[in-house]
């Protein structure tokens, strides 16, 4: 298989800045330029891999983006020693300049933007011998800025919204996170009409019309479009995805390097040990030899294996041991999520459990660490290769679940089959025979039912990035819901309703753009 981690990077600029556009705009004679490049079917190519490209950046998927997003959530918590990486998952925003978060989340996730745009800007003056494949491209594109944009707003809500190539001395208008999901959907909607339904093994990194459903699920999720989600997810649960896509019977096959792409999976970001350099990525955009690994496993190693950027919360194993399976064994969901002391007992199926190769350190105590994407690599390597499964259909089953009881007075049996779906699974007994929850309430009342799909997510999707969207889409804007999370998390007593929803804007841009104005209450 040709993993899409093998890329061509393509030049880029800077976004935003006050200097003199003269200043600026020299021809490099030794680099390509728009007037030499956009002319074949195969510089087309080369720009839609350099949009690829960015996943393999600190400030997107190689690292920063799991601390941030963990940690932010109620699912994580930051011991890192780096105080301002530590204070930033706890809501406390000292720095709006701070480069390891702030700033190359930023900056990395508008790079590929402007990467995605230049595309998009010069495809259709390149001749093309096949037009599908144009259309192809374009529909990669759109789905590949959408995602960007889809992270972009989860952490600031009002981003600038670029959608044409930009010059240095742009100064781009502010939109606010319902524009921007407006724009995520148009551009989603666009990629559904261009994207095929399946790929061939040469090209299983790239999107495919089902990619772009899920995505753009979420994307009406977010924005409370109830029935343009349900549209959106029928076609994947019920319509012609279901020729494609189903729950794998091992729950830990979606978090290991050995079953990668597999039937479950919608959209996974490939990684590769292709170059197997350094302990760092180059800060050379044009580098073609950059690192195309993750480096999330060592980010939430333990002290002494990896980096300890960020672990897990307690309560996610105590949730998750609240319910027995229906031969009266732990949830398996437990065992591929979390190290944990107790482990060993809780699991006597999986013996001599160790963490890296290391047995269970005394001195670690009650913490808990994240097992998820976790390798058979020992010692600990800066980076893997495990791809990151973005989009998953246990994911679309109770975001499913979720919109049909919105659109319902009472939960409907629909609701119920697609969370027993996911609990089947997980060999838990089906809802209407849980001997934890109160079945009866649950399955009669809207509010009690959303209240529990809430913790049948929490479970099945720890720590893939989805908590904090979550979150945000349920709403922290009154007491009685932030006291349920201080209680989970402490990080949240430092929350402040209206403000810390969402980051501060880089001070940087906000001085540089007057069309810019910083979040609210930073």
């Amino acid at each position: 298989m040709k993993k899409i981690a093998n890329y061509i990077l393509c030049a880029t600029v800077a976004l935003f800045t006050s200097c003199d556009p003269s200043l600026l705009d020299l021809q490099n004679e030794n680099t390509l330029s728009t007037g030499v490049f956009w002319k074949s079917e195969a510089d087309a190519e080369a720009g839609v891999i350099s949009v690829y490209g960015m996943f393999y950046r600190q400030g997107t998927w190689t690292r920063n983006m799991y601390t941030q997003m963990f940690g932010m959530a109620d699912e994580g918590v930051s011991y890192a020693g780096w105080t301002e990486l530590n204070e930033y998952t706890k809501f406390i925003f000292t720095d709006y300049n701070f480069g390891e978060t702030n700033g190359k989340l930023w900056r990395e996730h508008y790079i590929a933007i402007f990467r995605a745009n230049q595309v998009l800007d010069n495809i259709d003056n390149i001749p093309f011998a096949n037009d599908k494949h144009k259309q192809d491209l374009v529909g990669q594109t759109k789905f590949l800025r959408a995602f960007y944009y889809y992270y972009l707003t989860a952490l600031w809500d009002n981003v600038p919204l670029v959608l044409k190539t930009s010059s240095a001395a742009d100064k781009p208008m502010q939109a606010t996170a319902d524009q921007v999901l407006t724009q995520i959907e148009e551009d989603l909607e666009d990629a559904i009409l261009k994207l095929p339904p399946t790929r061939d093994k040469e090209n299983t990194g790239r999107p495919t019309k089902g990619a772009a459903y899920g995505l753009l699920a979420k994307a009406y999720a977010q924005h409370h479009k109830w029935e343009d989600a349900k549209r959106c997810l029928e076609w994947i649960v019920d319509g012609e995805g279901k020729n494609y896509y189903d729950l794998v019977q091992n729950y830990g096959d979606n978090f290991s390097n050995q079953t990668e792409n597999n039937k479950e999976s919608l959209y996974e970001i490939h990684f590769s040990l292709t170059n197997r350099v350094g302990f760092d990525q180059t800060d050379n955009y044009l580098d073609p030899n950059a690192q195309l690994g993750t480096q999330i496993e060592m980010n939430q190693a333990p002290t002494g294996i990896g980096w300890n950027n960020i672990e897990a919360r307690r309560w996610l194993v105590d949730y998750f041991k609240r319910e027995r399976t229906v031969d009266g064994k732990c949830d398996p969901r437990l065992y591929y999520t979390l190290w944990y002391d107790g482990a060993a007992s809780d699991f006597p199926e999986h013996p001599n459990q160790l963490i890296y190769g290391k047995p269970w350190n005394a001195d670690w105590g009650n913490r808990v660490f994240i097992k998820k994407y976790s390798t058979d690599a020992m010692p600990l390597y800066y980076w893997n290769d495990n791809n990151f499964r973005s989009l998953r259909l246990a994911d679309m089953l109770l975001l499913y679940a979720e919109v049909l009881n919105e659109l319902s007075a009472t939960p409907s049996t629909k609701v119920v089959d697609c969370i027993d779906r996911v609990r089947g699974r997980a060999g838990l007994p089906k809802l209407a025979a849980s001997t934890y929850y109160n079945v009866s309430q649950i399955t009669a009342n809207k509010e009690a039912m959303r209240s529990h799909i809430k913790i049948e997510r929490a479970l099945e999707l720890a720590f893939e990035c989805v908590r904090w969207p979550d979150l945000k889409r349920w709403g922290i804007d009154n007491t009685t819901t932030l006291d349920e999370l201080k209680a989970r998390d402490a990080d949240f007593n430092n929350f402040v309703i209206g403000k810390s929803i969402r980051m501060p804007i880089p001070q940087s841009e906000v001085d540089n753009n007057p069309n810019l104005e910083q979040n609210d209450q930073y």
